[in-house]
Formats: C-alpha cells, structure tokens, sequence
C-alpha cells in the first residue's frame, strides 16, 4: 500500500523532483491528506526509497515540496522505519541535514515516528543534537497503544478526500 501513496504524486514530481521524475521509488517523502489539527501530513518510509543514500536529492525533494505545499502552513511528517536496515544507518548524514532543514523552515506541529527498534530511537538522540529545541516536543514515537493514534484516527478533521491513506499508514503501524 505504501507505494500506492508515493504513485499518487508521480503526476506531481515533474514540480517537485527531477530525480523522482524520472523513477518514483528514488525518494519517500509524499503528502498523505490535509488536516486541521497537523496541517499538511507527509509521510516518509525510507526502506521505500531506492535513492536512500542521496542526502542532497532527498533535501531538495523536501525543500521544494514544502515550498510547493505554502512554506507558512503548518505541517507534519510521518516516519515509517518497517523495513530499516544496515544498509540505511548510512544516510544519518542525511537525516542530519533534514533536521537542519526542519530548523530553517519552521512550522512542524508533529514528527511521528513509527515502526521504531532500539536502534533507530540512538538514531533519532543523535539527530536532536542538531535540531532545535523547540522541535524536540514535535517528536512522538507512536505504538500500538498511543493515544495520539487513536486520536489522529478517529479525531483528526481531515482536510481533502485522502483519509484513507492516513488511516492506512496510521494502522500498518
């Protein structure tokens, strides 16, 4: 299902990324719907990517998508580890310079991070040394039993007709 939500912005890409243009599964950073309460809601699966590694790309592809999206709306970004390997803890580089990013562009209400391991949680300790702050308190790790996921389920206004991929990412986890 999750590369289900990176085709539905294929049409997009030729706005967004050059690279992704070309061949969709290159990164994994796509809008799933609109709401009220996190504003614009994008959703990253890294394991998705074959790109993972491209830290520069990657950045780009985010850059212009909040720009495209209203650099003054609020947004928020699911993190999706199913699937995290060896192989991907090569890119802390590139998580690194997306929390630069965070820092210079402002306005996350939430960075939901799920399908966690222990491995990934040092992952996300380093990555706060370079991310503001005020960010810190964005970052929710949901489980199966985080009443923020329940919330955001049944709760959440959605803004457009997307809800399904909200609720399709949101129960996977």
């Amino acid at each position: 299902m999750t590369h289900n939500i990176q085709m539905k912005d294929v049409a997009l890409m030729n706005k967004i990324c050059d690279i992704c243009k070309v061949d969709f599964t290159s990164h994994s950073f796509n809008l799933l719907c609109n709401t009220l309460e996190g504003g614009h809601i994008f959703y990253t699966k890294i394991s998705n990517a074959s790109k993972y590694d491209d830290t520069d790309g990657i950045v780009k592809h985010v850059t212009n998508y909040l720009h495209y999206i209203n650099p003054n709306d609020k947004w928020s970004w699911i993190m999706d580890f199913d699937g995290f390997g060896l192989k991907h803890t090569l890119g802390i580089n590139t998580g690194i310079q997306l929390s630069k990013l965070i820092n210079t562009f402002g306005k996350l209400k939430y960075l939901f991070v799920i399908n966690t391991n222990g491995f990934v949680e040092q992952m996300l300790t380093m990555i706060k040394f370079t991310l503001n702050k005020e960010y810190h308190k964005c970052i929710v790790v949901l489980n199966k039993n985080h009443t923020l996921k329940n919330e955001m389920l049944e709760d959440w206004k959605i803004l457009d007709n997307n809800k399904h991929y909200l609720q399709t990412v949101i129960k996977e986890s």
